[in-house]
């Protein structure tokens, strides 16, 4: 519960939430008067994690939901991120490690179908 105050203003906001962690996975739940917010993480394997996220705002009227997944290619010195979620945008991240060196490569680009834009990026990444 939050309960702020200031001149000629004050309110309080109730949430319940919850979470509960098993050995590969991890839920979350959120739930208060603006809305709700559910997530999911479930690591596979070494190799493989994937989550997902649902949140309804009743504000809004509005209610979204993602799709993650992390790919780890230990033996290429690869990390492959990817997201596909509802406002139709798609993304993907590419991480290479340069060994000997301590740097690190990332190569991004994110579609949103419906709005018509795509975004790609580079970064390096010393450290």
């Amino acid at each position: 519960m939050v309960y702020h105050r200031r001149p000629g203003e004050e309110g309080a906001i109730l949430t319940l939430a919850g979470k509960y962690t098993a050995q590969k996975w991890v839920a979350t739940l959120n739930v208060g008067y603006g809305g709700a917010h559910a997530s999911y993480y479930h690591r596979a394997n070494e190799q493989v994690q994937v989550g997902v996220e649902l949140e309804a705002n009743t504000r809004l009227q509005e209610t979204t939901f993602a799709f993650g997944y992390q790919l780890n290619l230990a033996q290429a010195n690869m990390v492959f991120r990817g997201l596909v979620d509802s406002n139709w945008s798609v993304g993907g991240v590419l991480e290479k490690k340069l060994p000997p060196l301590p740097v690190t490569l990332a190569l991004g680009a994110f579609l949103n179908h419906w709005k018509n834009r795509f975004h790609c990026g580079f970064s390096v990444i010393v450290g």
